[in-house]
């Protein structure tokens, strides 16, 4: 146990580093608008030692690891959105704040996750629970960025389709826990189906994508049937030629994806920076404030991977994406090391929509895959993506030390 604190003191110390550094660097080179921001920013480093300190206390068998990892990435998001954006920073703390309260609330929960199985009518509940907030865009929805996804409270923008994430995640483990028969699976593919389409015209397109290859990979886990898997790719590719050819917004990121420099003033702006800002960086980039990120539009949220590519070269990125490696890593180690198979189920949908996402945006910045708009976990400005991206490890968190728990009663009684 004291090694393993000790580990963690020893990574949090570095991250302390990191930040004082690029901080201090930023301050001269960059000149911030009011000294009072660098008061609020540096507030973030005793936020997220506390954060450190109250894990250690509450859950000593817990994945530290993950919440070590995610301050890693938010912290680079905090540089990065000073850099870019420096009037967001106060607001980007705020959702780390709350997404740190959601975390440890998720983890007492997410110990206790038989309460989501046991549930009465639990599969008709999250199915409503998950369409009506779909839904709701369509009538109180706002549109952000080309997507009208977005409800609106107060002067706080909320993407409904972020919470529906872990809830669909949840029903398709209850559901395939015991549902595994062919009428089974074509229910799920009908439901993914209408998911899907909603995102299209909403013209989401990197949440259709997320929902529809998130289910391909529970439906394998659960069944271990290639047949499906397969069959799910080929309906992939076949909805991305009939919605090449029905929506005229899909034909766009298609084309621009196929061919960036068809339209550079327009169309394929946004591709054509992100493209150009990559190749400044080289090996070990311009170095912090020293590139031109500000070229580059939605750098602070959906192209923040390219600004760091930029100032922090290949080796900066390259450093950010093993880091997700990493958390996908433990994820599925927690999903492998869960003996209930709704315990498991939810840890692998959850594992796989983080991944999926963080390779659906880097695919898509670095022309890898047609870019759609889905945000960099914990990197990118956004106060739902941030949320969920905290929740969605608290949850991997209380199945870790449920399975830890029952490990440790199990060695008293023998």
């Amino acid at each position: 146990m004291e090694e393993y604190v000790k580990t963690g003191a020893k990574a949090l110390r570095n991250i302390f580093w990191i930040f004082i550094i690029a901080f201090m660097l930023l301050f001269i080179y960059h000149k911030p608008q009011g000294i009072n921001t660098i008061y609020y920013t540096l507030a973030f480093l005793p936020l997220i030692y506390f954060a450190y300190y109250l894990h250690v206390r509450l859950f000593p068998m817990g994945e530290i690891q993950l919440l070590i990892l995610s301050f890693f990435l938010t912290e680079m998001g905090m540089i990065m959105i000073y850099r870019v954006a420096p009037y967001l920073i106060i607001k980007q703390m705020i959702w780390i704040f709350v997404g740190f309260i959601l975390y440890f609330m998720f983890s007492y929960i997410s110990k206790y996750y038989d309460f989501f199985y046991n549930l009465k009518y639990g599969n008709y509940i999250y199915l409503a629970i998950s369409f009506i907030l779909l839904l709701s865009t369509f009538i109180f929805g706002k549109e952000i960025g080309g997507a009208k996804n977005w409800l609106t409270f107060g002067g706080v923008s909320i993407q409904p389709a972020e919470i529906v994430k872990i809830i669909y995640i949840i029903f398709l483990a209850r559901y395939l826990k015991e549902h595994k028969e062919k009428k089974d699976i074509i229910t799920i593919a009908i439901l993914t189906f209408l998911i899907v389409i909603i995102f299209v015209i909403e013209k989401d397109l990197g949440m259709a994508l997320l929902f529809y290859l998130t289910t391909l990979c529970m439906l394998f886990v659960a069944t271990s049937n290639l047949l499906y898997t397969s069959l799910g790719m080929v309906f992939l590719g076949f909805g991305g030629i009939i919605s090449y050819f029905l929506f005229n917004h899909v034909r766009v990121r298609i084309e621009a994806w196929l061919n960036p420099w068809m339209d550079v003033p327009g169309k394929t702006y946004q591709i054509v920076q992100s493209l150009f800002a990559i190749g400044a960086g080289g090996f070990f980039g311009t170095g912090l404030g020293m590139g031109h990120p500000e070229y580059i539009p939605v750098v602070a949220s959906d192209f923040i991977f390219s600004a760091i590519s930029e100032e922090f070269g290949m080796l900066g990125s390259v450093a950010i994406i093993l880091v997700y490696l990493v958390i996908m890593y433990r994820g599925l180690r927690v999903a492998l090391n869960a003996e209930d198979e709704f315990g498991a189920l939810i840890a692998v949908g959850l594992t796989s929509m983080f991944s999926l996402q963080v390779f659906t945006i880097i695919g898509g910045v670095i022309k890898f895959i047609p870019l759609t708009g889905v945000t960099l976990p914990f990197v990118s400005y956004g106060g739902s993506s941030m949320i969920m991206s905290f929740i969605t490890l608290g949850m991997l968190n209380g199945i870790a030390l449920r399975e830890e728990e029952n490990v440790e009663q199990f060695k008293t009684q023998y």
